[in-house]
């Protein structure tokens, strides 16, 4: 049991089997996803009509027979059974919660946040549009047994403003921390970042208190594996390979967020760079600055004033971390308020410890107690106070554990 108050920013909600198929109508057979049991992986899969997806529970690794949590081989449980039920279920999640110490924690998805292109390519967008907002009230069903345990993020068919737009106005008092979505719609056939086709989404939130995550794995990641297929690396030194590539990735989003203008037009609008870890920032920061001033964009682009893109940084970016250890070098660069405590719960990345205690002493070891509840705490419970208000919490006042 921690004796801080803590909010883990990042976990993962392994979505159930029946999720969709419970949900969607059955008249789309086949067309909803679902799982059955896949006779060349010996594992379940996700399908979405004939179109195997990815495993099923492959990610819902910590509290399984086989986790270790200094060693990830890429295996997980392939099936249902061998999975941790704290992953998929809400009862469980919560006791797994109690037990650790977790006040709080923010829901991303496993599956319907990152498997973007059958739902962008899909010829039904009804279909597809359904299964996102599916999602969304499935998460709803775990705030309103237990308000106050969980921030859900809300997932968004980016690719049809109009429907995106409809869905944050429906969903804009249920107790959302924020959206979920790409930080590279480039990448999936849609105008870049810093189009100002995106100004009426990050307007909406802005006026109903939702921040943006851009959570790693969320470009277009193809060509990485198609050369992944065709690498002699394998195994283990490919997934360490492919790790700190999609953490770079979001280094070169917030670099494109930075320079956009985004967040001079949206002063209040917050982002959150998900999963992606702090010890780049320092550097990128530093080189956007120094280029920022070489190249005069003070007098190109009047619209920044007098801020460097590190004032915006410190103004509107938060990042969370979850294997570094936390330094006075990051504090001093990066300031204190833009830093978030996560675990990836239930994913292999995370928890290299056996408990939160521990895992808070790997990260936090040299810092003294004011910036440890900041991290673990006040900077999170002020990112998402509106989030707990909606939900008739007060982010102030402790939740009984």
């Amino acid at each position: 049991m921690s004796k801080y108050r803590v909010i883990d920013t990042d976990t993962h909600l392994i979505e159930p089997a029946n999720l969709w198929t419970d949900r969607l109508p059955k008249a789309w057979g086949s067309d909803v996803l679902h799982v059955k049991w896949d006779d060349k992986t010996q594992s379940d899969l996700w399908f979405f009509g004939d179109e195997p997806l990815k495993g099923a529970w492959t990610w819902a690794n910590w509290g399984w027979k086989h986790y270790n949590s200094d060693v990830h081989d890429g295996t997980g449980p392939a099936r249902l059974e061998e999975a941790n039920p704290a992953a998929y279920d809400v009862d469980a999640r919560v006791a797994f919660m109690d037990a650790q110490g977790f006040e709080m924690q923010v829901l991303y998805p496993n599956l319907a946040g990152f498997d973007w292109k059958p739902f962008v390519q899909h010829p039904n967008p009804q279909l597809a549009m359904a299964h996102l907002a599916a999602y969304n009230d499935f998460q709803l069903e775990w705030v309103q047994k237990y308000p106050g345990r969980f921030i859900p993020m809300m997932v968004i068919p980016y690719w049809d403003l109009e429907a995106t737009l409809a869905e944050i106005e429906r969903l804009a008092d249920a107790g959302f921390g924020g959206i979920v979505t790409t930080g590279a719609p480039h990448e999936h056939g849609q105008p870049p970042l810093g189009s100002r086709k995106w100004d009426p989404l990050w307007k909406a939130c802005e006026e109903a208190g939702l921040s943006v995550s851009f959570h790693t794995a969320s470009g277009d990641f193809r060509e990485l594996l198609k050369r992944n297929e065709e690498d002699e690396v394998t195994g283990g030194a490919l997934i360490a390979r492919d790790g700190p590539h999609m953490y770079l990735a979001n280094a070169v989003i917030v670099g494109d967020l930075l320079m956009s203008g985004i967040l001079a037009r949206f002063p209040t609008l917050q982002f959150v760079s998900v999963e992606s870890g702090i010890g780049w920032a320092p550097f990128v920061l530093e080189a956007l600055d120094k280029r920022f001033q070489k190249n005069g964009v003070f007098r190109s682009h009047p619209e920044f004033g007098d801020m460097l893109p590190s004032d915006f940084f410190k103004r509107q970016v938060s990042l969370n971390f979850w294997f570094e250890e936390l330094d006075d070098y990051h504090l001093e660069t990066l300031s204190l308020r833009p830093i978030l405590f996560e675990t990836d719960f239930p994913h292999p990345t995370g928890y290299h410890r056996p408990t939160l205690e521990e895992n808070i002493e790997l990260v936090l070891g040299r810092q003294p107690e004011e910036v440890r509840r900041a991290v673990l705490w006040d900077n999170a419970a002020r990112l998402y106070a509106k989030a707990l208000e909606k939900q008739g919490v007060n982010p102030h006042q402790a939740v009984t554990v």
